[in-house]
């Protein structure tokens, strides 16, 4: 497998001190892999493996603590949207079955909805999982009991969702409002006290970032691909500056993984890269402070 390191990328975007807080002096993206067909969606596990889809080829790939990708899955059946969940679960969103399904680690899989079309989900450490239906406009609640709600609608276009590290809110992506929604989640799973916590910009000016994949970091932070690289805002939701893409390509994931979730990864859509940087990830499984 190719690799490289880009050093001509080295982020003058952020804020200084931010840099220095965030980057590596020196070290730039290095390219893993290149040849997919739509790295549609990824998300890591309980150890810091990437599981990302290949949805063209029908399959999801692998990537390990050492960096090495791999085939885990062939016959994904259209597989786009995944994540794991607190039982250790895949969850996967088969956008053209309209279904939802759940993959052990050893690849079996089971329905756990039908007549359900997403193309991107979450999960939240109650084993609900939020999807949404972005030419429909709504966010859906499918719940562990298996009931299923559309919980919000009336976005122009909502993406990518995740739940805030402290467990209290759902944030979900509106790449065509250049805007991360944030939500309260109620005791029922329903969403209220929604806002625009983020504002998301674009290099030309245009009214929609593409925004893609969203991860927190442990201090708080949040890193957005975008159209113009990864996009980081603060805890206040203050925009802290943009850490540039390897390449003019834009970005459809961001995710931190490896071990102590301590590598920096994004995906264009036929290609993976990754750098090391002085933050970490989060589990977001695990209880941690988050004020948003």
């Amino acid at each position: 497998m190719l690799r490289f390191v880009l050093f001509a990328c080295l982020v003058v975007a952020l804020r200084p001190v931010l840099a220095q807080e965030i980057l590596l002096p020196g070290k730039g993206w290095e390219l893993l892999g290149e040849g997919y067909q739509l790295t549609a969606d990824s998300t890591v596990d309980s150890s810091g493996n990437i599981y990302f889809t290949d949805a063209q080829k029908n399959r999801i790939c692998k990537i390990d603590l050492e960096g090495k990708i791999t085939t885990w899955k062939e016959g994904s059946h259209d597989s786009h949207g995944i994540a794991f969940g607190p039982d250790g679960r895949l969850y996967a969103g088969q956008h053209d079955l309209k279904r939802i399904v759940a993959f052990t680690i050893a690849g079996v899989e089971s329905v756990i909805a039908e007549d359900t079309q997403t193309h991107h989900l979450t999960v939240t450490s109650r084993n609900d999982i939020y999807f949404t239906d972005a030419p429909a406009h709504k966010v859906w609640l499918l719940d562990a009991a298996g009931r299923k709600r559309v919980v919000h609608e009336g976005l122009a276009w909502p993406r990518g969702a995740r739940q805030s590290p402290d467990k209290s809110r759902l944030l979900v992506a509106d790449p065509r409002s250049n805007s991360i929604w944030s939500f309260r989640i109620q005791p029922d799973g329903s969403l209220d006290d929604g806002k625009q916590a983020y504002r998301l910009k674009t290099p030309d000016g245009s009214s929609d970032a593409d925004a893609g994949g969203m991860v927190f970091d442990s201090q708080g932070f949040l890193y957005v691909a975008t159209k113009s690289g990864v996009q980081v805002f603060d805890r206040q939701g203050r925009a802290a500056g943009t850490i540039d893409a390897p390449t003019k390509e834009e970005l459809s994931n961001v995710l931190f993984a490896g071990p102590g979730l301590q590598w920096l990864y994004v995906m264009e859509w036929n290609k993976v890269y990754r750098r090391p940087v002085k933050r970490r990830g989060v589990d977001p499984f695990r209880k941690t402070a988050q004020p948003r």
